[in-house]
């Protein structure tokens, strides 16, 4: 049982570091308050020599939201989303969901899949039927050529904070990618890699935000030892928006270029501490609008510190050019920090809290800076997670966050407090 207790402490954890940085990477780190997270499991982790296996599992989620528009405090909630609408509310989400894996000799085939319904308590207009999924192929070939191949999906209601739009949005993205890496010699390895991603939104107002990307990345990595790397990465990113959209009383075409050049870094001190950083210079482009081309540095680090078999720390810093997902139009210059932890206290209890703090300074060509000459925010965020697993089919959880926007517009000044509580129940067949 103790073996389970520490895949469970990890789980949280892995949760908790993404929220903690979740403006760090556009592709999977966005603030959508209103899908459920998934379940956690207990499973032993899963290699290799693993048997194939699917687990199926319901869950009831249940969430009150004291700030659910995301408002400032002064602001007539009924004058922006209708005379029905209420500023704090709950919603109950039940959720269907999957994961599997299966082995041959060389190669895993994974599927994991939830669905979401999602009925809101007095603001039933928002009412809608969320999920994600992914697909995903990691094979080898003899010893020295590997990767990865895989699609997935994502669909959620967007978040009032982010569009402005103060009614059902619900924004889809699908991804596809694919991975490769050659293992040159004992020490040196070659890789690269495409990601393409499609984004849309239902509500017609927000379909300027519409949006697809091919990315590309090529890199090389020398091995110091079996747990150090280093490498040289470069990445490329084409972007593009079907729609323009009217910036200072004109149209404005977003579509762009992005290439990033990083050096990449992970080093382990000893058994409980573990370094994992990048820094470099990114430069985009607008061929079609040129007043708007950004370069500047990037940086993100990630330091993991296990004193114990039942606690683990991770602080996070960055600085990184970023967009939320529904509301790609509207990049930032992401600077900021974090620090979480987990704590398992039992063979079924564990305990995580983390607070994060990060400065959005708006770019010229986001619409917010354009509209008012200049936007920039400054975000706080508090979380507390207890998580208790009484078997390994069925797993209970309650969660706090509490979330603080200033601005120097002060229409995105807001204050938020949002409690979960859940239960999953896990069926393996």
């Amino acid at each position: 049982m103790k073996k389970s207790l520490r895949v469970s402490a990890v789980g949280v954890l892995m949760g908790l570091a993404s929220w903690a940085v979740a403006a760090v990477d556009l592709p999977s780190r966005a603030d959508l308050p209103y899908t459920p997270d998934s379940p956690l499991t207990t499973d032993s982790p899963i290699t290799r020599d693993s048997a194939s296996n699917i687990d199926i599992y319901t869950a009831d989620q249940f969430t009150y939201d004291d700030n659910l528009y995301r408002l400032p405090s002064y602001t007539d909630v009924t004058a922006v989303a209708g005379p029905l609408a209420t500023r704090a509310d709950s919603f109950n989400s039940i959720s269907l969901g999957g994961d599997g894996r299966w082995f041959s000799d060389s190669q895993e085939f994974g599927l994991n899949f939830r669905a979401d319904e999602n009925r809101f308590t007095h603001n039933d207009s928002l009412n809608n039927v969320s999920g994600k999924g992914n697909l995903e192929w990691d094979w080898r070939l003899q010893t020295d050529w590997s990767g990865q191949v895989g699609v997935s999906y994502y669909r959620g209601l967007a978040n009032f904070a982010d569009t402005g739009y103060y009614a059902r949005d619900v924004v889809q993205r699908e991804d596809y990618f694919g991975t490769l890496r050659y293992q040159v010699g004992p020490h040196w390895a070659v890789y690269g890699g495409f990601v393409g991603a499609d984004t849309g939104q239902t509500a017609v107002a927000e379909q300027s935000n519409d949006f697809h990307s091919n990315a590309g990345n090529a890199g090389i990595e020398f091995a110091t030892s079996s747990e150090n790397t280093i490498a040289l990465d470069y990445r490329y990113t084409d972007a593009t928006f079907p729609q323009d959209f009217v910036v200072g009383g004109a149209l404005f075409n977003a579509d762009y270029r992005e290439d990033t050049a990083r050096i990449i870094l992970k080093y382990v001190f000893s058994a409980a501490t573990e370094l994992d950083a990048s820094a470099g210079y990114l430069k985009r482009d607008y061929p079609v609008s040129n007043f708007a081309t950004f370069s500047g540095d990037i940086w993100q680090a990630a330091l993991k510190w296990t004193p114990t078999d039942n606690l683990q720390w991770v602080v996070s810093g960055w600085r990184q050019l970023t967009a939320y997902v529904e509301a790609q139009s509207d990049y930032f210059v992401s600077t900021g920090g974090s620090i979480a932890a987990v704590w398992a206290a039992s063979d079924t209890l564990a305990l995580s809290v983390g607070v994060t703090r990060e400065n959005h300074d708006y770019i010229n060509s986001s619409p917010s800076a354009v509209t008012f000459a200049s936007r920039y925010d400054r975000l706080t965020t508090g979380q507390g997670r207890l998580v208790y697993s009484p078997t390994a089919y069925l797993n209970f959880k309650l969660t706090f966050r509490y979330d603080k926007r200033e601005s120097n517009q002060a229409q995105f000044q807001y204050n938020d407090g949002v409690a979960t509580a859940s239960v999953t129940y896990m069926i393996r067949p």
